[in-house]
């Protein structure tokens, strides 16, 4: 062999030599919770706000309030993004679908009003933002002379959070509802496409490792409170969950995030901590809530 031969043999050793131990090293450090590359699908997954859907959910309401009255109702207020419903015109009701029952016996009674809501539900939905289907009941609460109805919205694989996918009714004793409002996702089926596409970085233990001393603001009774989570505090994820989250400066945006929900247990009170499963941020923090009355 000649020296140049020799020469151009060493150099591509050293080569290979570098280019195993650089992939050692990467092996060793293992999946990173990275934003996607180019050729991963965007995140995360964006619901705007659309004219289309403005006017479609003002044509259901229209379409809503002439089946019961000759007379022209207001618009309602419509959440910004979503376009469903917020909250009735002021002094407007509209009447619950009327349902014949056998006798007066009070679980003969609830399930009339339970079939009674059904219907309702079902020719509101364009309204709602939501198919009947997607709901689950999760409370009726007696009210003094009214009822509150909870349902909530299941569209995904995993449950909503940050107080999306809830529909609430008030109906007084006479069967009208006297307070509607709606914060339901739409479109669900393109969002639910788009996040079974997103490759989950983060396991559960990755994600409760995260938390390990970090600072988290969360709001409370109107103030905002600081917490570090300590070496005692007890952290344990829960379940993979979708957050939507209005995006920073831009109220026409909502960005829809896969989470982790993790449980931080604290002397009095339980903090509920989400963090990305694609990013690896922490994207939100708050009380856990007291659950809802079982329904009946």
């Amino acid at each position: 062999m000649s020296r140049r031969q020799s020469a151009r043999a060493a150099r591509y050793a050293l080569l290979m030599s570098c280019a195993l131990i650089l992939g050692a090293c990467a092996a060793a450090r293992g999946p990173e919770a990275t934003r996607p590359r180019a050729n991963e699908p965007t995140y995360p997954i964006i619901l705007s706000a659309s004219t289309e859907r403005r006017e479609l959910a003002t044509a259901a309401w229209q379409a809503l309030t002439q089946q019961q009255t000759a007379n022209a109702a207001p618009t309602p207020e419509l959440q910004n993004v979503t376009a469903t419903i917020s909250a009735l015109p002021q002094g407007v009701t509209l009447a619950l679908p009327k349902v014949e029952i056998a006798s007066n016996a009070a679980t003969t009674k609830d399930e009339a009003t339970r079939e009674s809501l059904r219907r309702f539900l079902t020719s509101a939905a364009p309204l709602l933002g939501v198919a009947a289907k997607d709901l689950s009941l999760i409370e009726i609460r007696d009210e003094g002379a009214t009822k509150l109805v909870r349902y909530q919205q299941n569209p995904f694989p995993h449950p909503l959070r940050s107080n999306y996918g809830m529909i609430e009714i008030r109906i007084t004793a006479d069967g009208r509802v006297s307070a509607l409002s709606s914060t339901a996702i739409p479109d669900t089926e393109r969002l639910a496409r788009a996040l079974a596409a997103q490759p989950t970085k983060l396991t559960a233990q990755d994600a409760e490792t995260r938390l390990a001393g970090r600072a988290l603001s969360y709001g409370s009774a109107g103030n905002t409170i600081s917490y570090t989570v300590g070496p005692g505090d007890q952290v344990k994820a829960r379940e993979l969950i979708v957050y939507p989250l209005p995006r920073a400066g831009d109220p026409n945006t909502l960005e829809l995030h896969l989470a982790w929900e993790l449980a931080v247990a604290r002397t009095g009170t339980t903090l509920l901590v989400y963090v990305d499963a694609v990013t690896g941020d922490i994207i939100a923090a708050e009380q856990q809530a007291a659950a809802p009355t079982p329904t009946k």
